[in-house]
């Protein structure tokens, strides 16, 4: 297992990747984060499924200079992902910001979760 699902919309699924080792980030962040963060992320999972699109870029955006990466925004957490073949938005992590940009080890890990699912999914 790849994957282990958040939420199926009408427009896209979300879920969360689940590593070799069976662990997930994704899901193991958002469960530690307080109930009313856990919420916004859920009613934003909801509108992306849902709807397809989210057009407020203080809730979700691409994140310039990445190939296709995004990030959902609830407050001061962030879960960033990816969209992948058969209208899938796998989330690889989370984590809550504090400056300005979102961190390069942020990007890079989520990089690298993009290619271990993209080599594991073949």
């Amino acid at each position: 297992m790849i994957t282990r699902l958040a939420y199926k919309g009408e427009a896209f699924s979300i879920e969360f990747y689940v590593a070799s080792d069976g662990t997930s980030l994704a899901q193991d962040w958002l469960e530690s984060q307080p109930l009313k963060m856990q919420q916004k992320f859920a009613a934003l999972f909801v509108r992306l499924g849902d709807v397809g699109r989210i057009f407020n870029e203080q809730k979700f955006k691409h994140l310039t200079g990445t190939d296709q990466l995004f990030e959902f925004k609830a407050d001061q957490g962030r879960m960033l992902c990816f969209f992948c073949i058969g209208k899938r938005v796998i989330l690889t992590h989370g984590f809550l910001k504090k400056g300005a940009k979102t961190p390069k080890k942020e990007i890079e890990r989520t990089e690298r979760v993009k290619a271990d699912f993209l080599r594991r999914s073949e």
